[in-house]
Order: C-alpha cells, then structure tokens, then sequence
C-alpha cells in the first residue's frame, strides 16, 4: 500500500532530477541518496524504470514513466474508492431495507 510519505519522497526524489534538467541520458547526473528510505525508494524508481541508469554512476528521469506511474496510481485510487463507495451503499441499502422490515411488522 502506498502511503502519502512514500509519495512525497518519491516526488522529492523526481524533482531533484528535473531540477537538474536531468530527463536524458545526455543530462545524466551523478545521483546518491543519503538515508535508508531514500535509498529504498530510489531503488525502487529504477527497478520500475521511472529513473534510468546511464551508467557511471549517472541517472537521469524518464519523463514519460514517470507520468505513466502517476496516472496508474491515480487511477487504483479512483477505482478503489469507487468500490467502497458501491460497498457503503450496498451496506447501507441492506440495513435500511432490514431495519424498515422491523419497524412495518
């Protein structure tokens, strides 16, 4: 589950590279991170590609990934959020057609 704190790490992260104007791999900067949970997350960036590895130590951010991950995760959340509000209803239906019952009979 994504949490707001990984979120802001996470844009912290990509903002330290657009920043820099480090969209390419010509553009590529020297990048370390400086604690665990920056490392985690930076690790985790570039396993699913938003940053990419120019070699020598050298990272830059791909744009486009980076947009496409946004999107997939707001899209989770409005699906997510649908459903419980579809749930919310159905319970709320079925205590409200339950308790009607009891009070007609």
């Amino acid at each position: 589950m994504q949490t707001a704190a990984l979120d802001r790490t996470r844009r912290r992260l990509a903002q330290v590279f657009m920043a820099q104007h480090a969209l390419s791999p010509e553009d590529a900067i020297n990048f370390s991170t400086t604690t665990a949970a920056d490392e985690k997350i930076f690790a985790r960036m570039v396993q699913t590609g938003i940053v990419r590895d120019a070699g020598r130590k050298r990272y830059y951010l791909d744009l486009a990934a980076y947009d496409a991950n946004i999107e997939r995760r707001r899209r989770i959340g409005v699906i997510a959020a649908i459903a419980f509000a579809v749930t919310l209803a159905v319970f709320t239906m079925a205590f409200y057609v339950d308790g009607s019952s009891i009070i007609l009979r």
